[in-house]
């Protein structure tokens, strides 16, 4: 039922830019975004997870669901603790409606001279009058994240890109 819910909000959301055929950010998603990666790229685990609401999930590829604020933060302490690297966010098509908010962008993460290009997905609600990551999904356009020639990968456990 909740997975209803998500879908139905996120068609509700996404019909009125289907119809135009353009893709728009809004201004408060876009600096959200801003300030998301700037917290990222300074290694802020608390700070990153501070856009999160208090039930969000970060939905990282190849792991288990990770549910709740407290269990985001150790999660960016445990990559942070391994020398992430740095984050850069593009969101391409965001909007707002009433409690609700989208935004969909690309993503590139490096490593040193790795780096990996993504896409992902945040869906947004509101709590007091903030807006605070409800859903996090993100993925690697590579086969092979961070991969430099055979037998060199190296992973960072990326946030929403």
């Amino acid at each position: 039922m909740k997975g209803a819910w998500l879908i139905a909000a996120v068609l509700v959301v996404l019909a009125p830019h289907l119809a135009d055929g353009q893709r728009k950010t809004d201004p408060t998603l876009d600096k959200l975004a801003v300030e998301f990666a700037a917290a990222y790229n300074a290694h802020d685990a608390a700070k990153v997870a501070s856009f999160y609401a208090d039930d969000g999930v970060l939905m990282v590829p190849a792991q288990p669901m990770i549910t709740g604020r407290s269990n985001i933060e150790n999660h960016y302490e445990s990559i942070f603790g391994k020398q992430a690297g740095r984050l850069r966010l593009t969101p391409l098509e965001s909007a707002i409606t009433g409690a609700h908010a989208f935004e969909m962008g690309a993503a590139v993460a490096t490593l040193g001279p790795l780096s990996d290009n993504g896409k992902y997905v945040i869906i947004y609600k509101r709590v007091r009058n903030e807006w605070k990551i409800a859903y996090d999904i993100f993925n690697s356009d590579q086969s092979a994240p961070y991969t430099r020639g055979p037998g060199t990968q190296a992973r960072l456990g990326l946030p929403g890109l």
